[in-house]
């Protein structure tokens, strides 16, 4: 009975113990991903907050050596005032003051980042119904070759394309972005449509058709209502896309008149000196659009990416 009941000891001993372990063990993996979590959250935000500061300190605080200050301790919003008044921009060694230049920067940012995005929604949403819905000989091939345009890098055609556009006469123009733009997006946007319509039932489109509406009908009045958040989806990935372009208006832009602030940021960069401060204030007020944006819309472009592309 004795070696009984010291078996039984021990039994029930590890299963008490058990639920502890596995507790632990939990404990140690929450543990881990909020480590890993915290560690990306500050790579990421690092940066974001580095330019900030920048943007806020003074010249002695900023070019201070060695450099301890995570904070300025005078901390000074004159840089984003000089922006649109008197500051300065460099440019092989010249010096020119930067008003007008930023407002400039971000008209243009704006239309052709917008019309982009619209246009890629509009073309994007007709085209995603059409591979979705519509049957036609070597529709699988041309949604291939369609497809196969989204990997491909830019620079691979840059000489091609500058010889297009400079003979049509669209160098240094806001309407040759926006074709560039588009011509870009534009597979992605049907990429993304043509998923998000298969998902909507074929049934609401045969009741239609038996209604007797056509296909133009179906498409305004059924389809686009229905996917509506992958249009907005398509949309604000678009728009930030040309919004957060470089290379694009850095080779086919040459005058303030059609550069967007990405390109802007790069006058603050001159042959024998830069703009620090000038060029962190004029990068936060380029991040804050898209920032607001993505917040704003945080919603729809979550849920208009997971149900158009996950499924």
């Amino acid at each position: 009975m004795s070696d009984l009941s010291l078996v039984g000891k021990s039994m029930s001993a590890r299963i008490s113990a058990s639920p502890s372990a596995k507790r632990q063990r939990e404990l140690l993996r929450l543990a881990f991903l909020y480590l890993c979590s915290a560690v990306l959250l500050f790579w990421a935000l690092a940066p974001i907050y580095w330019v900030f500061v920048s943007s806020i300190s003074t010249r002695t605080e900023l070019y201070a050596r060695p450099y301890k200050i995570w904070f300025p301790s005078q901390p000074t919003f004159e840089h984003y005032v000089e922006l649109f008044t008197s500051g300065a921009q460099f440019r092989d060694g010249g010096y020119s003051p930067t008003a007008g230049l930023i407002g400039a920067g971000m008209r243009n940012s704006l239309v052709t980042s917008v019309i982009s995005g619209a246009i890629v929604t509009i073309l994007g949403t007709g085209a995603g119904y059409v591979f979705a819905r519509v049957t036609f000989r070597l529709k699988g091939l041309a949604f291939f070759f369609i497809m196969l345009l989204m990997p491909l890098p830019i620079w691979v055609s840059l000489i091609a394309l500058f010889f297009i556009m400079s003979q049509a006469g669209l160098i240094d123009t806001l309407t040759g972005q926006i074709l560039i733009f588009t011509t870009l997006l534009l597979p992605l946007g049907i990429w993304l449509m043509s998923t998000f319509v298969r998902d909507i039932p074929s049934e609401i489109e045969d009741a239609a058709l038996v209604d007797g509406a056509n296909r133009w009908q179906m498409l305004f009045r059924i389809i686009m209502p229905l996917a509506r958040p992958g249009m907005v989806a398509v949309f604000l990935v678009s728009l930030l896309s040309a919004w957060n372009n470089f290379l694009i208006p850095l080779i086919f832009t040459r005058t303030p008149a059609s550069q967007p602030l990405t390109v802007v940021l790069t006058l603050f960069i001159g042959q024998y000196e830069v703009a620090w401060e000038s060029m962190a204030a004029a990068a936060v007020m380029t991040m804050l659009p898209p920032f607001l944006l993505a917040l704003f819309f945080q919603r729809y472009l979550v849920r208009g990416l997971t149900l158009g592309a996950v499924k």
